[in-house]
């Protein structure tokens, strides 16, 4: 017999449960969407570059550091043969890849370092843009560029909004990263432009990996709190520039076992500080790093007032024997890099990838 009130209750029952139902099902949906979406990432260290795999190829997502917003999105169906790459540390990563070939245009080509990119430029099989921001849209037109990798400082140039739309134009944000690990995974980009995604991946794992057991070896010997107290940067007019304090370079003077000055200065990129307080500071500094300068009586003749500095006297060291190859190597292979500077922590300097200890010359001595 039909009772209404039974319909109902039944009609109530049916309902919730199907609520119930519904919220499960999508519940657990979205979150393996979400799950899903987070492995598909490629990238585990880099704050601004996103790859994912997928039946297309690779998709990459490149954010604005500044705006956190995508600025870069697009789809890599098949290799690239044509980039242009107007930073040092671009020719670097593609070399680290063995693509050279692949380059047919660079900026500033006299401060290049890999052999074979030089012997393609004397071929002329690859282009010198000289400068990054004023180069010839013509030139990159006629060398028939398919891509355009360039810094990303500030807004595009007027060179780079001249470029037709179907040359794929990518701001390189690798500089803005915080730590040394993060900076060399856009390596991954460049693997994915080449169709070397595969073979970026392994030598990243593996500069991962070495970048990792130096760190650990740095901890374990590390017994004392007195670390080394670290100055780097160099003086412009009355300005002392350095690296800030969350910036890929204190990163890695903390893994190399080193008191970073600057390391609770805020932001990614520079500090400005007056010669004033760096001179208040000097006593306490043990190691002065990255002058810009490769010798002692360079440093004299530049900045006279440098005989004043109480770290002068300390040890000094710097990259500019090997400026070039630093640039293009140091930031793919920042392991070769942390190797440098736990030596130079610990005062054990057996093999150098970079850097040069700084020595006195007679020169020098006159000044005191």
């Amino acid at each position: 017999m039909y009772n209404p009130a039974t319909f109902q209750m039944y009609r109530s029952l049916i309902n919730f449960f199907g609520l119930v139902f519904f919220f499960f099902l999508f519940g657990c949906t979205d979150q393996k969407t979400t799950e899903h979406s987070k492995k598909e990432n490629l990238c585990q260290h880099s704050q601004y570059l996103r790859i994912f795999k997928n039946p297309k190829g690779y998709k990459v997502e490149i954010l604005d550091p500044d705006q956190q917003r995508k600025l870069h999105v697009f789809q890599i169906q098949k290799p690239y043969t044509r980039i242009a790459v107007l930073s040092a540390t671009h020719v670097g990563m593609l070399a680290a890849l063995d693509q050279q070939e692949k380059i047919c245009a660079v900026s500033n080509a006299k401060y290049l370092h890999d052999a074979r990119v030089k012997r393609l430029l004397r071929l002329k099989r690859i282009e010198d843009l000289q400068t990054e921001m004023g180069f010839s849209v013509e030139t990159l037109l006629q060398r028939k560029a398919q891509v355009v990798v360039y810094s990303g400082f500030g807004n595009e140039s007027q060179q780079l909004k001249r470029l037709p739309s179907n040359m794929l134009r990518i701001a390189n944000f690798e500089w803005r990263e915080k730590t040394p690990l993060a900076r060399a995974e856009w390596v991954l980009l460049f693997g994915a432009l080449c169709g070397q995604f595969d073979d970026a991946q392994q030598l990243f794992e593996q500069v991962e990996a070495n970048y990792s057991h130096i760190k650990k070896e740095v901890q374990q010997n590390n017994h004392s709190n007195q670390l080394p107290v670290l100055l780097s940067g160099n003086l412009y007019g009355d300005q002392w520039i350095a690296p800030a304090g969350q910036s890929f370079e204190a990163c890695i003077y903390k893994d190399a076992g080193l008191a970073y000055l600057f390391s609770k200065e805020q932001g990614t990129g520079s500090v400005f500080k007056s010669l004033v307080e760096i001179l208040r500071k000097g006593p306490a500094v043990g190691l002065w790093l990255n002058p810009g300068l490769p010798s002692r009586k360079a440093i004299l003749k530049q900045y006279p007032k440098a005989q004043y500095f109480p770290f002068f006297k300390k040890p000094i060291y710097c990259y500019t024997s090997n400026t070039n190859k630093y640039w293009e190597q140091a930031a793919v292979h920042p392991d070769w890099l942390l190797s440098d500077l736990s030596q130079i922590a610990a005062g054990q300097t057996k093999k150098l990838h970079f850097y040069a200890l700084l020595k006195w010359s007679n020169a020098a001595y006159n000044f005191f």
